[in-house]
């Protein structure tokens, strides 16, 4: 029987172009018709919630987890095609971020910190701590600059996460301040993640000449 095979080729730089200007669009009309509502005229709750960077089973929350999705699928990739020391911990960098990307549309962390007295960043602060250590090797066994950026792109999507996060706690959920301090954490999550995406894809473009085949026998 004749095979079928079929090519995925991703023209990086414009599609992550495409992922952050949608991003930037979504921080926007968050940050944009909260503004409105504070000071202009009150708008419905229904739009407000339809775009709330805070809230659950909305926009945002779809596109957060597509991103991080993404991120899973092309470090994927990239870990059935190494052949050195880095591709368990390649394996390992797809696995943490499905299971962000689940969690983000399940809200798994929002159950955990419900349940808790302390905040669950603090454990995630723990966590990340421990997980930077473990992946030291990882980073020394790539090359400098690329090691170098995928650390700005951690303490830019933990920044985000975890930083603002434990800062945010102080401040009135009703509150324009919070409403500015969600905009900036969730920012620096996608910002971090499609940093790491962007480096990925360029690295897998450059050595290992990205390139995805299906065969249907």
């Amino acid at each position: 029987m004749t095979d079928q095979r079929f090519q995925l080729n991703i023209a990086v730089k414009p599609y992550c172009i495409f992922l952050l200007l949608v991003s930037l669009v979504l921080l926007a009309l968050h940050t944009g018709l909260y503004t409105y509502s504070e000071y202009v005229e009150e708008v419905p709750w229904l739009i407000l919630q339809l775009f709330d960077l805070d809230e659950e089973n909305n926009l945002p929350t779809w596109w957060s987890g597509f991103l991080l999705l993404n991120v899973a699928f092309f470090v994927f990739l990239t870990a059935s095609a190494s052949r050195d020391k880095t591709r368990p911990y390649w394996f390992a960098i797809a696995a943490g971020f499905l299971i962000l990307a689940i969690d983000e549309v399940a809200g798994l962390h929002e159950t955990f910190n419900s349940a808790i007295v302390p905040s669950w960043a603090l454990f995630g602060g723990v966590l990340v701590a421990v997980v930077a250590l473990a992946f030291i090797p990882f980073l020394v066994a790539l090359q400098r600059r690329l090691a170098l950026m995928f650390i700005v792109a951690g303490v830019i999507y933990v920044g985000g996460a975890i930083i603002v996060e434990l800062l945010s706690e102080a401040l009135d959920s009703d509150s324009f301040a919070y409403v500015i301090a969600v905009a900036l954490e969730e920012g620096l999550e996608m910002l971090g993640a499609l940093l790491f995406l962007y480096l990925n894809l360029e690295r897998m473009q450059r050595v290992q000449r990205l390139r995805v085949d299906v065969n249907i026998d």
